[in-house]
């Protein structure tokens, strides 16, 4: 199956350091603050979390205004312009990924950096990654890269 023109982005938590690049280089991007960000697990272990752009996202579904939308390669966003901050998006969501911003007086929320991909560049997040823990690409591309992080770690589990 080749993969479509939708991007999936999926963090590999085996390989993520938590050094915080991610959301260093998001705030650094966007005006409005970082869309990714680290939270701390307890015992100074700390991990990204970050939209989802869900298949069939809660967020679309709650917005009255059609101020949350998806793009042609499947990344959900926030049109600023229809969104009245009404906040329905960020109770709909399972992760609690948007975020209302005082600035604008709408929600805020990753867009997989949609300027960045408009000129044919890799979202910063995954860019930046030092430890390559972010991945993103098509379905196909993207779930045969964890099948084989996942079988590299059962090896390596197995070598022990």
């Amino acid at each position: 199956m080749p993969d479509t023109g939708v991007l999936l982005r999926v963090i590999d938590y085996s390989k993520c350091m938590g050094c915080e690049t991610c959301e260093a280089v998001c705030e650094f991007i966007h005006e409005l603050g970082p869309f990714i960000k680290l939270y701390e697990l307890g015992g100074g272990v700390k991990r990204p979390i970050s939209c989802f752009h869900c298949s069939k996202a809660p967020c679309i579904e709650a917005c009255p205004t059609g101020a949350m939308r998806r793009d042609s390669q499947g990344a959900v966003y926030v049109e600023l312009s229809r969104c009245i901050g009404c906040m329905a998006c960020l109770y709909a969501c399972p992760f609690g990924i948007p975020d209302y911003s005082e600035v604008t007086r709408t929600s805020i929320k990753c867009d997989l950096c949609r300027v960045l991909r408009s000129d044919g560049l890799t979202p910063a997040c995954v860019a930046m990654c030092p430890s390559r823990a972010i991945l993103i690409g098509g379905p196909k591309t993207v779930g045969d890269e964890v099948k084989k992080r996942a079988l590299a770690r059962i090896v390596q589990l197995g070598e022990t």
